[in-house]
């Protein structure tokens, strides 16, 4: 399936490149914390983010790598939406729909992963109406920059 090897090489690169962010702290140096964004103000009901890691990129001044495990109640959706930075998803547990604007959905099982682009106006969500979605979210953002902004 020549798509998946090219999912994999996306997320293996994405990983490589937050790579400094994580063997900061197994070596023994100082982590660069990154502040905290302002939360939105609308939370989207099902679905709950739990940031793991936010850290400034060491050699990149300006940008922010934030890695979130998020889940999705069964049947939770997010409407469409763009990001303002490289964002990967990596699928741990459940069913994720995306789809592109205008494009035909596309669905991603546990093990897969996604790279979305900056600016591509998309929306995704729980597959399932009985299973909850669990997935990684690796971003790549520039300091006090929000990654998602919301068009509907």
């Amino acid at each position: 399936m020549p798509r998946k090897d090219a999912v994999a090489r996306t997320f293996a690169a994405a990983l490589a490149g937050l790579a400094p962010v994580w063997s900061a702290g197994a070596s023994g140096q100082e982590k660069a914390t990154a502040p905290e964004l302002p939360r939105p103000k609308v939370e989207v009901p099902g679905i709950t983010p739990e940031v793991l890691s936010r850290a400034t990129v060491p050699g990149a001044p300006g940008k922010i790598a934030i890695v979130t495990r998020v889940t999705y109640a069964p049947g939770a959706r997010r409407l469409k939406h763009y990001h303002t930075s490289q964002v990967v998803f990596y699928i741990l547990e459940g069913t994720m729909v995306v789809q592109d604007d205008g494009q035909e959905p596309i669905t991603l099982k546990g093990g897969d992963a996604l790279l979305i682009k900056p600016g591509t106006v998309h929306a995704h969500w729980n597959a399932s109406t009985t299973a909850k979605l669990v997935f990684t979210e690796f971003i790549l953002v520039d300091e006090g920059q929000r990654s998602t902004v919301v068009v509907q």
